[in-house]
């Protein structure tokens, strides 16, 4: 038997929750519906941003401003058809 590893199989990204909560109350309403920003690993620290930059949501289709400190890691699959949003890239 091997030892378990947190970081075995593990997929990262980067990500931000989406702002209309109206429209995704219905499915995450504890945290909200992530939006997957680019592809990360368990401990680098995210890409240098400077300012706001807008990202827009695969689910609801609204695109907002979006902060540097608004930016999590979170242990997500994405999507068989990704592309990095282009600070992520």
């Amino acid at each position: 038997m091997g030892a378990w590893s947190p970081w075995e199989n593990a997929s990262y990204c980067w990500a931000v929750i989406c702002k209309n909560k109206r429209f995704h109350q219905h499915t995450n309403l504890m945290f909200g519906h992530k939006i997957p920003l680019g592809e990360a690993d368990a401990v680098s620290p995210p890409p240098p941003l400077n300012g706001h930059f807008r990202a827009r949501c695969d689910e609801c289709g609204e695109e907002y401003d979006y902060e540097r400190d608004q930016v999590l890691r979170v242990e997500l699959e994405l999507p068989a058809p990704f592309t990095s949003h282009e600070l992520f890239r």
